[in-house]
């Protein structure tokens, strides 16, 4: 399924780059000018990224490129047609709106510039009018599939209940995500940031000739009157929609790269103008200077034309590599892994796009673990997740057979309810029925905390098993249980170097090679409630487990770099903590007098701490505990000055 959703959205972003080829040639006549728009902006790293993903984006720029292309088609016509071609318009602006709703932007320009120029040279009548707007509402009847696919197909996931008008009515304003926002809450963006970040991607993206293309075809305008018109409704266009949508979108962009990444698969829509326009400026250029030196027109068309040509092979040989997904699996192997961990008829409670949306299509496309329930944390908080949702469950149980209304919902909906039941409530039947719970990540919504009182998420694999206190493991059972599934990360590749900055490919590995400590990180603290337990011999075996669970995940998160390197897959606080219980098995053996195991331990606690220092260093960050690490380091060297250099302390 994913393949085959990929290879349209391939198509559909081919599509895209051929109507903007098409369209820039329809304005200038120029091959040159079509070649550069389609060009730069197909092989543009978030053009070509994202129509290579299972996502909604070519789609929406295949209909934005059509919106644009009908204004050459308008503008063209004879004035006794123009109804007709606003007809064609309306009917792709209803069909669009069954796509993605920031599209409405190019129709509100679009399409008032059509109404005003038809009503000002009395091209259209009464009928023609209400022809244009039943042919927007014709356009609008995917739709229709929303009420079918609820009352009879029972869709596996869904977002609201679209049996009744008003539940679809919501569902098409978005009003539970939130209408024209990038987050449910009511804060506005921060308009001149998200503009200045704009600027900064657009550059990076398309480049200063672009840019300087399309400043030039704008400012030129003027004088070629038979592109004036349409070059002025492309700008408006783009004003428009940068304006309103940096005003609205709200997201968090506070050391968030992947929140970034968000909000820039939304610059793709103002991309498609600024190309074309750029594509213009090619035209501008030439006939201002051809203009000026009448007998280089020839020989400038072919400059240009390969100017063109080399601004894509360009674009290529930039984004191949961070475009290439033919060896990228880490989604479906990050969602076999979550699955993969749940014990047999087990549920697994996610939170976030990632894990819910890989771990639902695995479950529920490819039919893999069909024994478990993934159930969205986000979702169970609106009144219409059992109703719709529910049935497909066969094994989580909603408690007390009653609807849930969280802090998180209520501040959605401006309404004021008490909880019907939290957290706790669903912690507690499923451990009555005995069915397993788990979580993903380890956390849980906010507004509530009640449940801290009586369970614990404890990280016995990749995911969080929930475990009333009653029911706590030892550490000793713990550690069992650990070491048994030790290889559940194996099949993620975590070096988040290998994928864009902002995709969600390096959040899933940046992540990942965090997790791989956190059962070494959560017997540490078991362990460290009795403060003296490490000066302890009989201790020491249960130390030296814990210790191994730290460097296996070491071990598998360090590779050697070309330039012989060590490149560390997580972070700085990982190795704090590794030469914590490092520095713990040093001192216990010391204590003891055996100094040949202590100065084992002494190395590795000294390599650990100095590379959290140094690591914390080059990411200008400076710890509270130096001043502590500095004099256990200073001690360890004074008692084993060869401590580095000696192969006696290398450790087996």
């Amino acid at each position: 399924a994913v393949v085959s959703t990929q290879s349209t959205g391939s198509i559909i972003g081919g599509l895209a780059a051929s109507v903007i080829y098409i369209t820039t040639y329809k304005i200038t006549n120029f091959i040159p000018s079509a070649m550069f728009a389609s060009a730069v902006f197909a092989f543009s790293h978030l053009i070509w990224f994202h129509s290579i993903g299972a996502e909604i984006f070519s789609l929406n720029n295949l209909f934005c490129a059509l919106l644009l292309y009908w204004v050459v088609r308008f503008q063209r016509a004879a004035v006794s047609n123009r109804a007709r071609v606003a007809m064609e318009a309306s009917f792709l602006a209803g069909l669009s709106m069954c796509n993605q709703h920031t599209r409405v932007l190019f129709i509100v320009v679009i399409g008032g510039w059509m109404f005003v120029s038809l009503v000002r040279d009395k091209a259209i009548t009464t009928e023609q009018f209400v022809r244009t707007g039943a042919a927007f509402a014709l356009g609008l009847l995917p739709y229709i599939q929303l009420p079918i696919s609820a009352h009879f197909a029972g869709a596996a996931n869904t977002w609201g209940d679209h049996r009744t008008f008003s539940g679809i009515w919501k569902h098409f304003l978005r009003e539970e995500y939130g209408t024209f926002r990038l987050a449910a809450e009511e804060d506005e963006g921060d308009i001149m940031g998200n503009l200045g970040m704009y600027t900064h991607d657009l550059i990076s993206e398309l480049g200063v000739i672009t840019l300087l293309l399309c400043a030039l075809c704008v400012a030129t305008a003027w004088y070629f009157h038979h592109i004036k018109t349409i070059v002025y409704v492309y700008m408006v266009n783009i004003v428009v929609y940068l304006l309103f949508f940096c005003n609205q979108a709200n997201i968090d962009l506070q050391g968030h790269e992947h929140n970034k990444g968000v909000l820039e698969r939304f610059w793709m829509q103002a991309n498609i103008p600024v190309s074309m326009l750029a594509g213009c400026g090619v035209w501008c250029l030439y006939s201002l200077i051809c203009e000026r030196w009448t007998g280089c027109s020839k020989t400038l068309y072919y400059i240009l034309g390969l100017g063109a040509l080399l601004v894509g092979v360009q674009q290529m040989k930039t984004n191949f590599t961070s475009c290439d997904l033919s060896n990228n699996y880490i989604m479906r192997d990050f969602g076999r892994n979550l699955l993969d961990a749940v014990p047999q008829n087990g549920v697994l409670l996610v939170v976030g796009d990632i894990p819910s949306l890989t771990a639902c299509y695995l479950r529920y496309c490819e039919n893999y673990r069909p024994d478990v329930d993934v159930v969205d944390q986000e979702l169970i908080g609106f009144d219409w997740y059992k109703t719709m949702i529910g049935p497909r469950f066969n094994h989580y149980i909603f408690p007390y057979n009653r609807e849930i209304y969280f802090k998180v919902v209520e501040r959605r909906r401006g309404e004021i309810e008490p909880f019907s039941y939290n957290f706790q409530d669903i912690f507690d039947v499923h451990r009555a029925a005995g069915v397993p719970l788990y979580v993903y990540p380890m956390n849980m919504k906010e507004g509530d905390k009640e449940w801290n009182e009586k369970y614990d998420l404890v990280p016995t694999s990749m995911i969080f098993e929930v475990r009333h206190k009653e029911d706590d493991y030892s550490i000793e059972e713990f550690l069992d249980i650990v070491e048994q599934k030790q290889n559940d990360n194996s099949r993620i590749n975590c070096d988040k170097s290998l994928y864009p900055v902002r995709s969600w490919e390096h959040m899933i590995a940046e992540n990942c090679g965090n997790v791989h400590f956190v059962p070494a990180e959560y017997a540490h603290i078991k362990f460290s409630e009795d403060g003296t337990a490490y000066l302890k011999p009989q201790h020491r075996p249960l130390m030296i487990r814990i210790f191994n669970l730290y460097r296996r995940a070491h071990d598998a998160l360090s590779t050697k770099a070309e330039d012989g390197t060590i490149k560390l897959m997580y972070k700085a606080a990982h190795n704090e903590n590794y030469g914590i219980i490092s520095y713990l098995l040093y001192q216990n053996y010391f204590s003891a007098n055996e100094r040949l195991e202590a100065g084992k331990y002494a190395r590795i606690m000294t390599e650990q701490l100095e590379t959290y220092m140094r690591r914390n260093a080059n990411d200008k960050i400076i710890g509270n505990d130096y001043k502590n690490i500095k004099s256990v380091l200073a001690e360890a060297k004074k008692q084993f000055p060869d401590l580095k250099i000696n192969r006696k302390y290398d450790l087996v």
